[in-house]
């Protein structure tokens, strides 16, 4: 389980549109790469999830996948700099 990871996510939670926290350890918001859908904003198909001992992130729309720190560092690269300390 990472707890550092969980931690970050929840910080990030306030900069990602319809976050919300599906049960432990799943977090959901529209994916702020592709943005999901265009006609209807309630998509949210961006996802966080527990593989093997970390979080990673996942877009069931555009495909993307990156670690927590690589999804850091490209669209929070503040919080990066604290994560990457920890």
């Amino acid at each position: 389980m990472s707890t550092v990871d969980d931690l970050y996510i929840s910080r990030l939670s306030i900069r990602l549109d319809k976050f919300k926290k599906v049960k432990n350890q799943l977090y959901n918001f529209r994916c702020p790469f592709c943005g999901d859908s265009q006609k209807n904003k309630n998509k949210a198909r961006g996802y966080f999830f527990h593989v093997k001992g970390r979080m990673v992130y996942k877009c069931h729309n555009c495909g993307v996948g990156k670690t927590t720190g690589n999804f850091l560092k490209e669209f929070a690269p503040d919080l990066y700099s604290e994560y990457h300390l920890e």
